[in-house]
């Protein structure tokens, strides 16, 4: 069996092992990078070389399925909206905070999230763990401000205790030097005491490094948590990486862009029609203008080739070809014939179908959906219908936020436990939140069995947000529900019905904004009592002398209104029109004030409310091309 191109890869890497003085660590991990970075075809020719067989050229088309899946999920984990929140808890192990204490070691919390920009930082923590099986996360105080930095994890050696955490890291790394023949070697050491950086030394080939001088800086504990990629269940401390999201589909994903690319090539050769002659014999076709072919390889350069002129070297396989242009005559024999010939596309539906299969076994595989906007079309998705479409990698996502946000929690405790130290409080921290919680860390500290100091930990939880967003139906629908079940009553504040459309609004002060929407409604109030106090049956109507012998003057002069309720009648119609009285209270107040039901107060506002808009008034222009009385 003939070895794969991924194979023959690895091959020539585990050669360049000795050479390079890498482990094989290092190399397994570079090599789950390159499929991140794109980079994993570089040592191989170019696609359109015809020196190897096709299975061993370099795809010309890259699915880069890798980063996409790894970038989804990242945002998927811990984008700005499902970020989750961390709150502290009163009660902890063998700690009970007073609610002071309890605030005062959120708002610190909160600041540090802030410092940290943490909902970022984390996407670039899962994204190291998804590309590479493992990340390492090194926190402290740089200038006396909370600092995080990811280290590759493949630089990076841990010595892990039971429950996972780091008892101590060596961190190592080659540079090129000023001679890029030379390579320099750099080496940090992490521990419970100290965080010693060694002077770069000079890479000798067979030779181990002789480390020398170095700087030392004490610590109070060793400020890195490893994060281990979907570990094993039964994976040990000494096992201290976990799988890739990429980790044993290599082939697949180079298929898929090996079959992309053959895609691309169909269409280039094929897209366009092939011109045939018919009729015509030998020499004959070559009456038509003749032109020049591509070679059979690709050309290489040469200083020889660039002085030697064009028609002495090569690039064509010195075979002509008629020529295809506007305002080209060809001049054929009797009963000869030229058609263009269209490929039926049957090669590439079968390229696409192998396409689509492939993409399948990956998306199954990783847990990972891909859409693209076509598919999902244009209206408006409820949050349920994402879920269900998006289920599979829900589920993946389910598992990271376990062991991310495990990662999470311990990534702040371990700061808290940085600023918590005597050096945090002899530098100096630069947190506004800091001395209100310092005395609060002081708390968090118990004691060992052997009577030793030990740091307990802040009782901090995570609240995670939804996934997807709900659409104005979800919510008209959930609001509807609630409301029935209350028998219609209000289910939310007003300012929580603010905040809700705040972002679309563009509103930023919450509160403001309730201040002013209830003024508003305080002055539509306003509005609403002058109507009804000039509404009052108080007003004075004139008496009217009716003939008792007519019935009818007696029952208009019940029914008929003076003149001043004529006019506020008015005047609350014009209200509703212009939008500034609700229709259903300026029905209220017609019911009440002239005593008629309801069907005579919908035909007293007639359209107003309903869509109906005043005309505005203009004044009569003028012969000056003014108005009048302008």
């Amino acid at each position: 069996m003939f070895p794969t191109p991924a194979q023959q890869d690895l091959a020539r890497f585990n050669a360049d092992l000795v050479r390079m003085g890498e482990s094989p660590r290092y190399w397994r991990i570079n090599r789950l990078e390159q499929w991140y970075c794109g980079t994993q075809y570089d040592t191989r020719p170019s696609f359109w070389s015809q020196d190897v067989p096709l299975r061993e050229r370099a795809p010309v088309v890259q699915s880069q399925f890798t980063r996409s899946a790894v970038q989804r999920l990242a945002t998927l984990v811990f984008g700005d909206r499902s970020f989750p929140r961390l709150k502290v808890e009163a009660e902890g192990y063998r700690t009970t905070l007073a609610a002071t204490e309890r605030d005062a070691l959120q708002a610190l919390v909160d600041e540090i999230t802030r410092a940290l920009a943490l909902s970022k930082r984390m996407r670039e923590v899962l994204t190291e763990g998804l590309k590479s099986g493992a990340a390492c996360v090194i926190v402290g105080l740089v200038e006396g401000r909370p600092s995080l930095q990811v280290v590759p994890s493949k630089w990076c050696t841990p010595t892990l205790r039971a429950d996972g955490s780091v008892e101590a890291l060596c961190i190592e790394y080659k540079v090129p030097g000023d001679d890029p023949k030379r390579w320099r070697l750099h080496r940090r050491e992490i521990t419970a005491t100290e965080d010693r950086t060694y002077a770069p030394v000079d890479v000798v080939e067979g030779t181990p490094p002789r480390w020398g001088d170095y700087t030392s800086i004490p610590v109070e504990c060793c400020p890195v948590v490893w994060v281990r990629n979907d570990a094993e269940a039964t994976a040990t401390r000494d096992q201290i990486d976990g799988h890739a999201l990429v980790e044993g589909l290599e082939d697949e994903v180079e298929a898929l862009d090996m079959e992309l690319s053959q895609l691309y090539r169909n269409a280039l050769y094929n897209g366009e029609p092939q011109l045939v002659q018919i009729g015509v014999d030998g020499d004959a076709s070559m009456t038509a203008p003749q032109g020049r072919t591509a070679g059979a390889t690709e050309e290489r350069f040469s200083w020889l080739n660039s002085v030697i002129p064009g028609f002495a070297r090569g690039g064509s396989n010195g075979n002509t070809a008629a020529k295809k242009a506007p305002g080209k005559l060809w001049k054929l024999p009797q009963g000869g014939d030229a058609k263009m010939v269209e490929s039926t596309g049957a090669g590439a539906e079968i390229i696409r179908g192998a396409i689509t299969e492939l993409r399948r076994v990956l998306t199954d595989a990783s847990g990972v959906v891909l859409f693209d906007a076509d598919s999902l079309g244009g209206g408006d998705l409820a949050a349920r219908t994402l879920q269900l479409m998006h289920a599979p990698m829900l589920d993946h996502a389910d598992n990271l936020r376990v062991e991310y946000g495990d990662a999470l929690c311990r990534i702040v405790d371990m700061m808290l436990r940085v600023l918590s130290g005597k050096l945090a409080q002899t530098m100096g921290a630069l947190m506004r939140t800091y001395d209100r919680a310092a005395p609060v860390l002081a708390r968090l500290y118990g004691f060992g069995p052997d009577g030793s100091r030990r740091w307990i930990g802040a009782p901090v939880s995570l609240a995670w947000g939804d996934y997807f967003e709900p659409s104005a139906t979800d919510r008209k629908a959930a609001i509807e529900t609630a409301m029935t079940a209350n028998g219609g009553r209000p289910v939310i504040s007003h300012r929580s019905a603010v905040a809700s459309v705040a972002a679309m609004f563009g509103v930023h002060d919450v509160d403001a904004e309730v201040a002013a929407t209830e003024a508003a409604h305080a002055a539509t109030q306003g509005i609403v009592t002058d109507a009804i106090t000039k509404l009052t049956p108080d007003d004075d109507a004139p008496e009217l002398t009716l003939d008792d012998t007519d019935p009818m003057p007696a029952a208009v002069a019940d029914t008929a209104l003076n003149g001043a309720q004529v006019a506020s009648m008015v005047e609350v119609v014009e209200k509703v029109a212009a939008g500034t009285l609700p229709r259903n209270a300026a029905r209220a107040i017609i019911m009440r004030a002239f005593a008629v039901d309801g069907a005579g107060a919908d035909e007293i506002l007639g359209d107003a409310g309903q869509g109906f808009v005043p005309t505005a008034q203009t004044s009569p222009a003028r012969d000056d091309g003014g108005t009048l009385g302008g």
